[in-house]
C-alpha cells in the first residue's frame, strides 16, 4: 500500500491552505465566512477519501456545527454549507454506522435542497442526488420502503435535470439504487437499467477520474447480479475484468478501500456454491473442479484481509470479514485443510458478532456462517457445530429484513441439515415454514417472467416438505404440504396480474399509473411479511 500522502490529489493540500488561510483573517461576521467553511468543510471531506482518517470528519463536523451556532437561527446560511455538513455527517454514518448521523445529514440536506430551490436553482440537481444517496443508506440499514421509492424518485428528476458534468454522477447514483431495489424486489428490468447505466458511466469518464474506482466496483457488483439472474457467461467474464482493474486503482478510494475489497469475493459465491449444503454433505464434500476461481481467492485474500484490518471498528468490518470468511471458506474446499476451515470459523464468527442483529447484512453474515460450521461439522463431527449451524440458520429464517429468497433458501438449507441429523420432524416443520414464505417470491409487483424464475428457484420447497413427511409415515401431512406448495406455485404462474404491455399500448399513461399502484401495493405487502 502506499502512503497517504500518495494518495492525495494535487490540487488538495493547496485547496485547504486556502481555506484555513482565508478563515484565520476573515471575521467573524463577514460574508464570504459561512462559504468558506462550507468550502473547507468539502475539502476535508475530500482528504478523508483519500486518506480514510475520520478524525478529518470530526473536524470538519465541529467546525460546521460551531458556525452554525454562532450564525444564530436569523442568518441566512447558504446551501452549500448546509451540503458540506451533510456530506462530512453521512460520511461519519458510513464508517461508524452512528443513526444519529445519517439523521442529521438528511436533516441538512433537506435544508439545503429547500433553500437552493429559492436561491441556486442550479445547486438542485447535486443536492437531489446527494439526498437521494442518503435516503438509500438509511433504507439499507432500516429497511423502510418510503425511503427507497423517495430515493429513486429524487435519483431519477436529479438525472434528468442535471447538466452535463454532472450527468455521470446523477447515472451512477441512480444505478445503485436500480440495483438495491434489484436485490429487494427482484425486478429484472431493474436490473438491465442499473446496468446500462453504469456501463455508460465507466466507458464515457477517463482512466484518471477521481471517483472511476468507484463506479468500476459497482458495475462489477451489477454484472455479478446479472450472471447471477440470467447465467449470462459474459456477464461473469466482465466482471472478472473490473475488479482485474481495480486492482490497480484501490489507493484511490481509500475510504471506502474494504468495501469495495470485500465485492470482490460475492464472485466466490456464484462460481463455488458453498451455500448448498449438498456441497458439504455428499461423500467427499465438495467438488474441487473450480481451482481457477480458487486460485481468484488465493490472490484476494491478502488485500482483503488488510482490508479487514483497516475496517475493524468501523461500520465496514463486518463486510470485510463476511469476505474474509467466504474466501477462506472457498480456499478450504479445494485444498482440505485444517488451517483455512480454522480461519473461515473465526472470520465468520467476527462477522456475525460486529453486525447489528435488526440490519439486513446480519442475515448476509449468519448464511455465511452456517455454511462454514456445517464444513467444521462435517470435517470433525462436532455437536457444537451442529447447535451453531441451527441457530444461523433458524436466524435468517425469522430475519424480518433479510431478502425472501435469502430465508427460503436458508430454511432448505435447515430442512437439508435436519435430515441429514436424522430429524425428520424438524424438517418438516422449517420446511412449513418456506412455504409460508413463498408468497414473498411472487408478488404480484414484477413482471411474470421474473415472478416465474423465482418460482423455479424455490419449486422443490414443497417436496422436501412432503419427503420429511413421509419419512416419519405422515401421509396426510406429506399430502397437505405438496399439495400447499403446489398451490403457491400455481397461483404464481396463472396469476391473472399479467404485464400492462396490451394496456400500455392503448393507454400508456393508464398503464403507469396501474404499474405504480400496484408496486406500491406489493411494497407495502413485502414490508408488512
Amino acid at each position: 500500500m502506499s502512503g497517504a500522502d500518495d494518495r492525495v490529489p494535487d490540487w488538495l493540500p493547496r485547496a485547504l491552505s486556502r481555506d484555513w488561510r482565508a478563515l484565520f483573517f476573515l471575521p467573524r461576521k463577514h460574508p464570504r465566512h459561512l462559504d468558506t467553511t462550507a468550502g473547507l468543510m468539502g475539502d476535508l471531506r475530500a482528504l478523508y477519501l483519500a486518506r480514510g482518517d475520520v478524525t478529518l470528519l470530526d473536524e470538519g463536523i465541529n467546525r460546521g456545527c460551531r458556525e452554525l451556532k454562532r450564525a444564530g437561527s436569523r442568518t441566512s446560511v447558504p446551501p452549500d454549507f448546509h451540503a458540506g455538513l451533510a456530506g462530512l455527517l453521512q460520511a461519519r454514518y458510513q464508517h461508524g454506522g452512528d443513526p444519529a448521523d445519517i439523521e442529521e445529514a438528511l436533516r441538512h440536506i433537506r435544508t439545503a435542497l429547500e433553500r437552493a430551490g429559492t436561491v441556486a436553482p442550479e445547486q438542485s440537481p447535486k443536492l437531489m442526488c446527494n439526498l437521494a444517496f442518503t435516503l438509500r443508506s438509511r433504507f439499507e440499514a432500516a429497511g423502510d420502503f418510503a425511503d427507497l421509492s423517495e430515493a429513486l424518485d429524487l435519483a431519477r428528476r436529479a438525472h434528468q435535470e442535471a447538466p452535463p458534468t454532472l450527468r455521470p454522477k446523477t447515472a451512477y447514483m441512480l444505478s445503485t439504487i436500480l440495483a438495491v431495489r434489484f436485490t429487494k424486489l427482484g425486478e429484472s428490468a431493474d436490473l438491465v437499467e442499473a446496468r446500462l447505466l453504469a456501463a455508460d458511466v465507466v466507458a464515457q469518464l477517463p482512466d484518471d477520474h477521481p471517483e472511476l474506482a468507484a463506479y468500476v466496483a459497482h458495475l462489477a457488483a451489477v454484472e455479478m447480479n446479472v450472471y447471477r439472474r440470467t447465467g449470462d457467461p459474459h456477464a461473469r467474464e466482465q466482471a472478472g475484468l473490473h475488479h482485474e482493474r481495480l486492482l490497480d486503482r484501490l489507493d484511490t478510494v481509500e475510504a471506502i478501500r474494504p468495501v469495495v475489497v470485500a465485492n470482490w469475493s460475492l464472485m466466490l459465491e456464484a462460481d463455488i456454491d458453498y451455500l448448498d449444503p449438498a456441497q458439504w454433505l455428499q461423500p467427499g464434500g465438495p467438488s474441487t473442479e473450480r481451482e481457477p476461481y480458487v486460485r481468484l481467492a488465493r490472490r484476494m485474500l491478502p488485500e482483503l484481509q488488510a482490508a479487514a484490518r483497516q475496517a475493524e471498528g468501523t461500520a465496514y468490518w463486518s463486510h470485510a470479514m463476511v469476505a474474509v470468511a467466504r474466501t477462506y471458506l472457498s480456499i478450504y474446499a479445494a485444498g482440505r485443510r485444517d488451517d483455512d476451515l480454522r480461519s473461515a470459523v473465526a472470520a465468520a464468527a467476527v462477522a456475525v458478532r460486529s453486525t447489528p442483529p435488526d440490519e439486513p447484512d446480519h442475515a448476509d453474515a449468519r448464511m455465511v456462517a452456517a455454511a462454514v460450521r456445517l464444513a467444521s461439522a462435517v470435517r470433525h463431527d462436532t455437536l457444537s457445530d451442529v447447535t451453531a449451524v441451527e441457530s444461523h440458520l433458524a436466524a435468517v429464517v425469522h430475519h424480518r429484513l433479510a431478502r425472501p429468497a435469502m430465508r427460503v433458501r436458508a430454511a432448505r438449507f435447515l430442512t437439508s441439515v435436519r435430515m441429514a441429523l436424522q430429524d425428520p420432524a424438524g424438517a418438516l416443520a422449517v420446511s412449513r415454514l418456506a412455504l409460508d414464505l413463498l408468497p414473498l417470491l411472487v408478488w404480484p409487483g414484477t413482471s411474470r417472467p421474473d415472478r416465474e424464475f423465482r418460482l423455479a428457484l424455490a419449486a422443490d420447497v414443497g417436496r422436501d416438505a412432503a419427503a420429511a413427511a413421509l419419512s416419519q409415515g405422515r401421509l396426510a401431512d406429506a399430502v397437505e404440504v405438496n399439495e400447499a406448495g403446489r398451490a403457491v406455485l400455481w397461483s404464481g404462474v396463472l396469476s391473472m396480474r399479467a404485464d400492462l404491455a396490451g394496456v400500455a399500448a392503448a393507454a400508456p399513461e393508464l398503464a403507469r399509473e396501474l404499474t405504480r399502484v400496484r408496486l406500491a401495493l406489493a411494497e407495502d405487502a413485502y414490508v408488512a411479511r
